[in-house]
Order: structure tokens, then sequence, then C-alpha cells
């Protein structure tokens, strides 16, 4: 009787255990989340790592290859390793997105990114201070670097990529008379970009990946079918952040951080060139 009854046992606990292992297999096991980088509290999981031992020759031409753009400008110098950083980890943080390849696509040949100083107030442009470049000043950025707002660059690095993004505007593709059509409805996202539709464009991608820049408008509320656009026609359902609203866990700037450059009337003839 004995017996019968531990073999009983037996059975049982072995159907048990057969159970409970066939149920923990079945279960989905959750995603690493993406460790964040500066400026974005949600990227997508790095694949390829800034080479912070690397000469910084090397970590030019790594970029290059990495990302598929064409260098020029003197900027690209150890002196400006930090803002160099900021614009390998931008891209890298979109790479799980079909950003990079949709803008590069807008373009006959290869985008170019051109590290320079440029004239005025601006920190970037696409197309004006070198034809077929983003340019960048790195000296500029700097400012934003001392301040402790590395947001603002993502901003910028992802607001001037829109740029040649939204390059084939004239061809009316539908990501662009749905934004037409949404800016008519919206109105006024952010200061810098003011009426201006391809700055508030641009502005738009900008801020939903930099959630961490000082003064992001997403951080209000205010903005949700913004976001929502952001996230449908540009980025694949990626999110970088929280919902529009929900304050990101970013480490914030210091006292003294600049704000946003004021909005400015933006010709017609240089409306998508001109930026920050």
């Amino acid at each position: 009787m004995r017996r019968w009854i531990a073999a009983i046992a037996t059975t049982v606990a072995v159907a048990v255990g057969s159970v409970a292992a066939t149920s923990a297999q079945a279960l989905p096991i959750a995603p690493t989340p993406a460790a964040p980088v500066t400026g974005i509290p949600n990227p997508c999981a790095s694949t390829k790592p800034f080479p912070d031992d690397a000469p910084i020759a090397d970590v030019a031409a790594q970029l290059a290859a990495n990302f598929g753009f064409k260098l020029a400008g003197k900027q690209w110098t150890e002196q400006r390793r930090a803002s160099i950083k900021i614009l390998w980890e931008t891209l890298d943080a979109m790479e799980c997105t079909p950003y990079r390849a949709d803008l590069q696509s807008k373009v006959s040949g290869t985008v170019g990114l051109n590290a320079t100083s440029i004239s005025g107030y601006a920190w970037g442009d696409w197309s004006l201070t070198r034809s077929g470049y983003v340019s960048l000043d790195f000296g500029k950025f700097q400012r934003a670097l001392d301040s402790g707002d590395e947001g603002r660059l993502v901003r910028l690095v992802v607001h001037e990529l829109g740029h040649v993004r939204n390059s084939d505007r004239y061809q009316e593709p539908e990501y662009w008379t749905a934004f037409t059509k949404l800016f008519r409805q919206e109105g006024r996202f952010s200061e810098y970009a003011g009426r201006s539709v391809t700055e508030t464009f641009a502005d738009v991608v900008g801020y939903y990946v930099g959630r961490c820049a000082l003064d992001n408008p997403y951080d209000t509320g205010a903005h949700d079918a913004y976001y929502e656009y952001a996230k449908t026609y540009i980025f694949g359902g990626k999110e970088f952040g929280p919902a529009p609203g929900e304050t990101p866990n970013c480490t914030l700037p210091v006292d003294g951080a600049e704000p946003p450059m004021p909005g400015n009337e933006v010709p017609g003839w240089l409306e998508g060139l001109s930026g920050e």
C-alpha cells in the first residue's frame, strides 16, 4: 500500500514538475531594457557603441562607415570628442527605427555631416552652409555641454536630419500630406519653429527623440497629436521616453542652462534649410 501511495506521489510530483516546466517555458521573456543614453531615456538597444578609447580619427572613420554618412569640416578633433559622442549616440539610439534609412533615401548620393563653424546664431543647418551636408557647429555645442543640457543637442541633431527626411515634401508623399493637415489643426508646437511648417516638422521629430531637452514641448501634455504622428509616421512605433505629459527620467540641466533659441520668421526660399 505504501509503495502504491509512494508511486502515486512520485507520479504526481513528476507531472506537476512537467507542467511547471512547460508553463515556465511558455511564458514570454521580457526584453532587457536598453540603457539610457545622454538626452534619450529609452533609446534603441545599442548595436554600435561609441569607441571611447579610439583615436579621434578612427572615431570619425567608424562613424562614417557605421552610419553611412560622408564627413567634412575641421571640427572632427579631440577637443570636440564630447560633441562627436553625442552625435554618434544619437544616431545609434535610432537604429532600430527606419529614420536614418528613410532620410538617406531622400537624397541622390550620400548625405554628408559637416563639422564646422557656422556664422550667426545657428548651431546647425541642412544644405545651407554646405550643399548636401548637415552642418553642425561643435564649438557652439560646447555651450549646451557646459550647462548640462545635452538633450538640446540630441534634439538639434534629429531636427537637422529631419530637414533631410523632409526634403521630398514637394512630391507630396503621404507622411507630408498627413503632417500639413495636422499642422493646420494643431498649429504652433515650439517657440523656435513658430509658424513655419518645415521647422515645426523638424522640431516635432527632434523633441520626440530628445525627450530630455530643456523645455521639451511634449512635457506639457498639450501635443499628443504631434507625438502620435512622430511615433506612427516617422519612427515606426518606437518611443524614446514616456507618454506626452509625463516627465521623463532625465538628469536635470544645471542652473544657467541656455533656453532654446527664440522663434524666427524664415524666408520662403530658406524654409527647410536653416536651423538652430
